[in-house]
């Protein structure tokens, strides 16, 4: 009979050398051991069966690879953690001893736009610019709620970390899915710092959202006086127009004024309004100049605002009416003795001073 034949044992070979590593993932590369192997057993297209273990947390050592091929990618795995490999050869022709360890760290998980907004919700400027050198955010990241990162950081007026979103190329003028930019978020929200340093570093002011409004419009919507009356004041510089049109009534910042501002803050921002130049006669899709949509809005104080600095109460409307007659048909109290006393302040102008006052229809106009 034959002699049976032994594997020959080659001692120790070379520990598996780290191929691409990643956050979840560690590529082992058993080249070195099976060259060995094969020189020693003197066999160059010899088969060789390898055997990967992988030390676990408690420090026992787990069999996760057995086969004949030259690497393998140990995949699953957690970041910044630290696993320990080792190899051996156990075929018909190669016994080898178990190696000497590998030990491979994964890398840190890649960065996300969560990170960049909880980094700004908690105003952690080291953290903000950590994740914006990562490389791995873009710098108009969106949250849940579509705001990008400097509408956030906007929000939270850290200048510090809009600052930071600009020198890594975010777009001040970018436009979330409703078409609202940074600017107009913070102008609708009454944030009047924002709205100077987005203007300050490059915001364009006239851009419509997708309602059809611009900033300027949503800051009248509010009524926040303080931030009409800074982009008025400052219209040569940025491009703020007291007369811009917003394309879903048709209506400038005082006819708007007229119809959506409350109450508490119309008569203030009116008077803002009208004392920067505002035209009392503008007129609205509906035809509604800002006297009329006072009156439809029921805010007396701002129609006595509107009588006071001479709004023309003898204009005709598209259907034949004029704003005494709407004011009739409106039934508000007190607004009509605001039209009768403006009537009486007339009638007492000399003839040639004043128009013909209105007269009380024959019938009530509904």
């Amino acid at each position: 009979m034959p002699e049976s034949t032994q594997a020959m044992n080659v001692g120790p070979l070379p520990p598996p050398v780290p191929g691409k590593v990643t956050h979840y993932n560690i590529e082992l590369l058993f080249d070195d051991a099976l060259s060995e192997a094969k020189e020693k057993c003197g066999n160059p297209k010899a088969a060789l069966r390898l055997y990967l273990e992988c030390k676990t947390e408690t420090g026992d050592w787990e069999k996760v690879y057995t086969g004949l091929s030259k690497s393998y990618v140990f995949a699953g795995l957690q970041p910044t953690k630290t696993y320990s490999f080792r190899l051996k050869v156990d075929s018909s022709a190669v016994k080898s001893e178990w190696s000497t360890v590998t030990t491979v760290k994964t890398l840190a998980a890649p960065y996300t736009g969560d990170d960049l907004h909880h980094a700004i919700r908690r105003g952690n400027l080291d953290k903000v610019k950590e994740v914006l050198e990562s490389g791995d955010v873009h710098p108009d990241a969106q949250d849940e709620k579509d705001f990008s990162a400097l509408v956030a950081a906007g929000l939270k007026e850290n200048f510090e970390a809009m600052e930071l979103l600009l020198e890594h190329g975010a777009d001040v003028n970018r436009k979330d899915a409703s078409g609202k930019t940074p600017l107009i978020h913070a102008a609708s929200r009454d944030l009047l710092e924002t709205v100077k340093w987005l203007c300050a570093h490059g915001a364009v002011t006239d851009t419509l959202d997708k309602s059809g409004m611009a900033a300027i419009h949503h800051a009248v919507d509010g009524g926040f006086v303080k931030i009409v009356e800074w982009m008025l004041d400052q219209s040569d510089k940025y491009g703020f127009d007291i007369e811009q049109v917003e394309t879903s009534g048709g209506m400038t910042p005082l006819n708007r004024c007229a119809n959506m501002t409350p109450d508490s803050k119309a008569y203030e921002l009116a008077a803002s309004l009208q004392l920067r130049g505002a035209n009392m006669s503008a007129k609205a899709y509906n035809n509604y100049t800002p006297l009329l949509n006072a009156i439809i809005r029921r805010k007396p104080r701002l129609v006595e605002f509107f009588l006071a600095r001479g709004a023309d109460i003898f204009e005709k409307g598209e259907n034949g009416q004029t704003p005494y007659e709407v004011a009739q048909s409106v039934g508000n109290m007190q607004i009509m003795r605001a039209f009768e006393s403006k009537r009486e302040q007339l009638d007492r102008l000399p003839k040639s001073l004043r128009k013909k006052s209105p007269q009380p229809p024959g019938v009530e106009v509904s």
